[in-house]
């Protein structure tokens, strides 16, 4: 069942449509070298890892492995494009830990994560010697832990605002426009390392800002028309929100585990 619900989670959110500046069924958003084929391609290769790293459970060191061979078929089928780096990390830490505590309630699912990265900051951020990735650069020029501090901290943004915000939403307008809004909220919050990658501290806060002014848009009905306007804009300011795609694709796989 996990591997089925992660490997949805994926084409689930990259096909969600319209997403600004990210790749979708309309258009590859602000990415020249990747399509929606793309991430069909990636999701395929990372499916049969899934299980593995529900096996694995609380080794980090052992989870940290299986993810770097994940990572290596997905670059193999992507031609050496990066469609799924964080996702595959994220996916890894939360697998890992429902294989350790099974199913029981989210909070000792957020314990057991909590546990797994306990040391991730400090042996990967504070300790590094060579900045090789957007998260470690995004640290080392503005201290913000990105994905890893998240993790270090149960996902904080998923389990107290994302999925709640999701499941809220969902009740109310369905699971299509729960997810745009949802998609809305994280990139209002998220101090999301692509978007630092692409625009600096400028273009992070810029998308945060409209996020967060269309997140309360009066008249739902014009939420489609709204999020196209801002897919033209992210993509003329080569903007993409790929850290909070990543953790939207992570709210939808908590929110269909029947631990709510």
């Amino acid at each position: 069942m996990i591997t089925k619900l992660a490997y949805n989670a994926l084409i689930k959110e990259v096909e969600l449509t319209p997403k600004p500046g990210l790749v979708d069924k309309g258009n590859n958003g602000s990415h020249k070298d990747m399509n929606i084929q793309t991430f069909y391609n990636s999701a395929e290769a990372i499916k049969p890892f899934i299980d593995e790293f529900y096996k694995c459970g609380n080794d980090f060191d052992g989870l940290r492995k299986i993810g770097i061979e994940c990572e290596k078929a997905m670059f193999l089928t992507t031609n050496g494009i990066n469609t799924h780096k964080g996702m595959i990390f994220s996916l890894a830490v939360i697998c890992g830990a429902l294989g350790s505590v099974g199913y029981t309630c989210l909070k000792t699912l957020r314990g057991e994560i909590k546990y797994i990265c306990k040391d991730l900051v400090q042996n990967d951020l504070e300790k590094a010697l060579h900045v090789k990735t957007h998260g470690e650069r995004f640290y080392a020029q503005t201290k913000s832990e990105g994905i890893r501090g998240e993790a270090s901290r149960g996902y904080p943004t998923i389990f107290e605002k994302s999925l709640p915000f999701f499941l809220e939403q969902q009740n109310k307008y369905g699971e299509d426009i729960a997810l745009k809004l949802t998609l809305l909220l994280l990139m209002s919050i998220t101090e999301d390392s692509t978007l630092f990658a692409r625009g600096g501290l400028e273009g992070l806060r810029f998308v945060q800002k409209e996020a967060k002014k269309l997140l309360h848009v009066k008249d739902i009905s014009l939420l489609e028309d709204c999020l196209n306007e801002f897919d033209e804009v992210m993509i003329e300011k080569n903007l993409s929100a790929g850290g909070s795609a990543d953790l939207l694709g992570l709210t939808w796989f908590l929110a269909q585990l029947d631990m709510l």
